[in-house]
């Protein structure tokens, strides 16, 4: 009788050899393994990048409380300085992200040095909102940037600050802009979603947008947000936004179902879903800071009111009492239920609200701001977005 030894050939072939039914089994579990592993893994990325961003928004929010208590104004968002420079009749439309972050390459050409490259970018270091220009990253980092606008190492430098690492302006779910739109733009600016690879932190220099909030067409703007506002000025700080993920800015500027408020523009078409998208998984879903430092998670979304593909994602609530439409900074009211003193309309028209918060700041009075507005689109939009 041949016996095999455990070293010959015949034992180590015979060692190595699988039925084709086995085989199948194993492919089989890996990929049931795989179906249950891969999703669950996502989903715990997807929930890990949602923390880190509410976690880094909420440090905004608590450094620009410390900005107010310092600030000689008390503003409740930080301001740059250029806000006061602009030409009254041919504004720049600043404040939605100069208040922080690094230089931003989105919108080139904007300055002539660098005509053509992302270092002309209206929100780069060449236009005067570098790193060492925006006021909250003093407050949130602790020290100073270098002013490369007038270095000797200027071109290097400026590169430079289009490369920082300032994570706590950078939500890490921050993969781009909105997008859906059947004609190539959406509710955005239209350079942004031509790169549509492009991350808000590298188009704007922060993933973050302060709520400017400016009413206002065909004459002046005046703020109906906290910006320009002393934050002890601010009616309701613990439901009024300060501060949101980029997206949620956009989506307020979508297409609604509504007739009432026309005027104001129906909004901006946003793709075949009629929604916009969130960087955590969801549609009209956002993360936001408050006035009072607190942050959520918060879906702007009315149920039950989609008509014709399209939702309200705030609500014109009405006041019973208005500030006079002829007075900035006063206090002069109008008695909506009497009908004294003016017309209500106008004002129910800039009231944006939701369950739990708030873009405007009524009843309190607007902020001039010395600037016009004749051109086309909303005024709180820089000028790059045109309503349909």
């Amino acid at each position: 009788m041949q016996m095999s030894l455990p070293g010959d050939p015949v034992t180590r072939s015979r060692r190595r050899a699988y039925s084709l039914t086995e085989l199948i089994a194993v492919v089989a579990c890996v990929g049931v393994v795989t179906a249950i592993v891969f999703p669950s893994l996502a989903s715990a990325i997807r929930q890990s990048r949602q923390a880190l961003c509410t976690k880094r928004l909420h440090e905004i929010g608590q450094a620009s409380l410390v900005y107010s208590e310092r600030d000689i104004f008390n503003a409740a968002i930080p301001v740059n300085y250029q806000q006061f420079q602009q030409d009254p009749d041919n504004p720049t439309f600043i404040g939605a992200y100069e208040w922080g972050g690094k230089s931003g390459v989105g919108r080139i050409d904007w300055t002539d040095r660098f005509g053509g490259h992302f270092l002309s970018s209206k929100y780069g270091t060449q236009a005067g909102f570098g790193p060492s220009k925006r006021p909250l990253n003093e407050v949130l980092y602790g020290h100073s940037f270098p002013d490369y606008l007038s270095s000797v190492d200027g071109r290097q430098g400026m590169l430079a600050d289009t490369q920082l690492n300032l994570d706590k302006y950078k939500c890490p779910a921050d993969d781009g802009p909105p997008l859906g739109s059947r004609r190539g733009d959406g509710p955005h600016c239209r350079d942004w979603i031509i790169n549509r690879n492009r991350s808000s932190y590298d188009h704007f220099g922060n993933s973050y947008a302060a709520n400017v909030f400016m009413v206002g067409r065909g004459g002046e703007m005046f703020s109906n947000s906290p910006y320009l506002r002393a934050h002890s000025r601010v009616p309701n700080p613990a439901r009024t936004i300060y501060y949101e993920e980029n997206l949620g800015r956009w989506a307020w500027a979508a297409q609604r179902e509504i007739d009432d408020c026309i005027w104001v523009g129906q909004g901006v078409y946003p793709g075949p879903t009629g929604a916009i998208r969130g960087w955590h998984g969801k549609d009209w879903r956002y993360n936001r800071s408050f006035g009072d430092g607190h942050v959520e998670m918060q879906t702007i979304y009315n149920e039950g009111t989609k008509l014709n593909g399209f939702a309200t994602h705030y609500r014109n609530e009405k006041l019973a009492f208005y500030p006079s439409p002829d007075t900035c900074c006063e206090s002069t009211n109008i008695d909506c239920d009497t009908g004294t003193g003016g017309s209500c309309e106008s004002f129910r028209c800039t009231i944006v609200r939701g369950d739990g918060w708030q873009k405007d700041t009524l009843p309190a009075p607007p902020i001039c701001t010395g600037l016009t507005h004749r051109r086309g689109g909303r005024a709180s939009y820089e000028d790059c977005i045109v309503n349909d």
